[in-house]
């Protein structure tokens, strides 16, 4: 069935913030990731808390796989296996089971089709807009175009084998934090076009340019977790980006539905209340890049 135009059912929008260092927890926020990954293959890491002492141990581990645990923090540069290397700035202070991912893309492969590539993995698509991972055609021919919503590349002429690759490349699903849902939105995308129009001409020609979009959205106020908080706490840490989910058909109302995926940057805040009215916090955005679509499933 078509989409419709108009939100329809369920949670209408979804907010997800990047954590930063990918981190997820209370505590001490001092790691650092080394970008020097050497691994033949893509790979994500996680880093757990597992002692509070004198000098903190972590455990950590890579695709899912076992856990190497009770490593003492040094305070230095430490490395964990092919080229991953990691700092934490304290050697004490931590708290137990705060965690911190992150997800390095390594000759990973696509689906190519005409002139674009897309990542292959599903779990993979979600590319990280503050490190993008490059794009390569073995054909030689240059990605015009990245979609950090889908893993999606657009290239100057029809492609062979495409790889990707780059170093904090792509985000797991545990380093986003979803802080709050959007109860209605709006966003409107554009299309610049240059007029190329000739003398004789009886109809006026014109050539596309460069797409855009901005929108806006609403969330309810909630004095103790408002969206403004939510939003400062991530600016502050030095998030550019967020992702926003645009719902407009959730008959499941569980989060599923068809959903306009989108990186955004927000422009302006404010705060509206008409009489005998709920109070609701508006947000205006510009997207980053191109948006995604995905359908009811």
């Amino acid at each position: 069935m078509g989409s419709p135009t108009t939100p329809t059912h369920g949670k209408l929008g979804a907010l997800y913030v990047l954590r930063p260092n990918g981190f997820n927890g209370a505590g001490l926020n001092d790691l650092t990731w080394g970008t020097g990954f050497t691994g033949a293959a893509t790979a994500y890491y996680e880093v757990v808390i597992d002692a509070e002492a004198a000098t903190d141990t972590f455990k950590w581990r890579k695709n899912g796989g076992a856990w190497t645990a009770g490593v003492a923090i040094t305070g230095l540069e430490q490395t964990l296996d092919e080229g991953q290397k990691l700092t934490f700035a304290a050697v004490t202070g931590h708290t137990l089971a705060d965690q911190w991912v992150i997800g390095n893309l390594k000759a990973e492969a696509t689906t190519e089709s005409g002139a674009s590539a897309q990542i292959t993995t599903a779990a993979n698509r979600l590319l990280n807009p503050n490190a993008p991972p490059t794009f390569t055609d073995d054909g030689g021919e240059t990605a015009l175009q990245v979609n950090f919503t889908n893993g999606t590349a657009i290239f100057s002429a029809n492609v062979g084998n495409v790889t990707v690759a780059g170093n904090n490349g792509y985000i797991p699903a545990a380093a986003l934090k979803k802080v709050g849902y959007l109860i209605d939105w709006s966003l409107a995308l554009t299309l610049d076009m240059a007029d190329c129009s000739r003398m004789g001409q009886q109809w006026k020609e014109a050539l596309p340019g460069q797409a855009g979009g901005s929108g806006s959205a609403n969330g309810w106020f909630i004095a103790t977790e408002s969206l403004w908080k939510n939003l400062k706490e991530a600016i502050e840490s030095g998030e550019k980006y967020f992702l926003l989910q645009l719902f407009n058909y959730d008959p499941d109302q569980d989060q599923t539905g068809d959903h306009i995926n989108a990186w955004v940057s927000f422009t302006a805040f404010n705060l509206t209340a008409a009489i005998a009215e709920v109070v609701k916090e508006g947000v205006s955005f510009q997207v980053v890049g191109a948006v995604s679509f995905t359908a009811d499933t």
